[in-house]
């Protein structure tokens, strides 16, 4: 029973994975400009909140772009914690991606990279067939090679790269971070065959990276911020797969569902799907609030996995975001109001707060990155 209504869930609402297909809705103009970024070798940064279908876009992006002459590599380099890791996923994600034999893999790789070890098989993706890994022998992979690597394929297969990377902000945690990030850019920006397009779930580490003039990649290329989704566009393709399973959800429903979630393009899909389970044959107000209390119980165990360090002053400067307070936080009465400490020890939160993506700073004030997270906190406070 599990399984078919985890499919039903798939086929219906996506959220967990990249909306694909069908559920993959809206971003019109996002899509045409980054299909045309891709085309015409514009450098790419995809900024917004997480879980705003940047991953989604991307991939969309490239099932229009790509072509006998413009191949889509995709690196994901969210674990990686120094440099040399980095050019290792970066190297395993162009070889595996651009060829499709095992012998031209292992030939070019022994060619193109030196001192290297590396397995290879075979996997059962046939978007991704072959699994190759890269292993370094002695104390570091030569770096230079492996960012000339996607250039130099390119020019052999008389084809242009697109490059994309998602998670990139991590390079920002590395140990000699500004050293790494000018080692790239000089790589980068002498490749005319090669288009990167980089994106991250984590949208103020993201911004560090290339709205600072005195950081390397100021001025990379061209900056797309994705903002919400249309209530109109969500309220179309909700009711829509309401009724393939004979059941109705009213407009009004529907923007409560973007509105609880604040238009976050996953939890508007997930939320959907509970109230979808809810539903007998119309959509009503106990069906909402039954999902959505759902909807917070499901994501409970990653927010207190979060907030598990956090000091009692930082748990306090959260509820009172979650209240609502956006400005005005270092005033007597709200510092008094939610015991906050000190005015010095508000700045010291909201700077943490703001590295860690767990609020963002708006023209109104300070609101929460997650609105479910705030849901949870407003639920869940002592």
């Amino acid at each position: 029973m599990q399984n078919k209504m985890s499919n039903m869930a798939n086929r219906l609402f996506t959220f967990g994975k990249p909306a694909k297909g069908e559920s993959f809705t809206d971003r019109k103009k996002e899509t045409a400009k980054l299909v045309s970024n891709f085309k015409y070798g514009v450098n790419t940064f995809i900024v917004s909140p997480r879980r705003w279908g940047k991953t989604s876009l991307v991939l969309k992006a490239a099932d229009e772009a790509k072509s006998d002459k413009l191949k889509i590599v995709f690196a994901d380099v969210f674990n990686c914690k120094d440099e040399n890791q980095f050019c290792e996923k970066l190297s395993s994600a162009v070889l595996s991606q651009t060829y499709r034999k095992v012998d031209e893999l292992i030939e070019n790789a022994k060619s193109f990279l030196n001192r290297i070890t590396f397995e290879v098989g075979l996997t059962s993706d046939p978007s991704n067939p072959i699994d190759f890994k890269l292993g370094i022998q002695g104390q570091s992979l030569d770096i230079a090679a492996a960012l000339e690597l996607p250039q130099k394929i390119a020019e052999k297969q008389k084809v242009n790269l697109v490059i994309c990377i998602d998670e990139f902000q991590q390079i920002g945690e590395f140990s000699d971070s500004l050293t790494f990030q000018k080692t790239l850019r000089t790589a980068w920006q002498h490749q005319d065959n090669v288009t990167y397009c980089l994106f991250g779930s984590r949208k103020h580490m993201m911004e560090n990276l290339f709205a600072d003039s005195t950081k390397p990649f100021y001025k990379f290329g061209d900056v797309i911020y994705l903002d919400c989704i249309p209530v109109d566009y969500w309220t179309g393709y909700i009711q829509e797969r309401f009724a393939k399973e004979n059941k109705r959800i009213s407009s009004e429903l529907c923007a409560r569902i973007c509105d609880a979630v604040a238009f976050n393009s996953s939890y508007v899909q997930q939320l959907s799907w509970y109230l979808f389970q809810e539903t007998e044959t119309e959509a009503a107000e106990d069906n909402f609030t039954e999902a959505l209390n759902e909807l917070i119980l499901q994501n409970a165990p990653v927010f207190e996995q979060m907030t598990s360090s956090f000091t009692a002053y930082q748990m306090n400067f959260l509820y009172a975001v979650a209240d609502g307070v956006t400005n005005g936080l270092t005033k007597a009465d709200v510092i008094s109001k939610y015991k906050l400490g000190s005015s010095a020890n508000v700045t010291a939160i909201s700077k943490l707060m703001l590295s860690k993506d767990i609020i963002q700073e708006t023209e109104n004030g300070f609101v929460l990155t997650d609105a479910v997270f705030g849901l949870w906190l407003i639920k869940t406070r002592p």
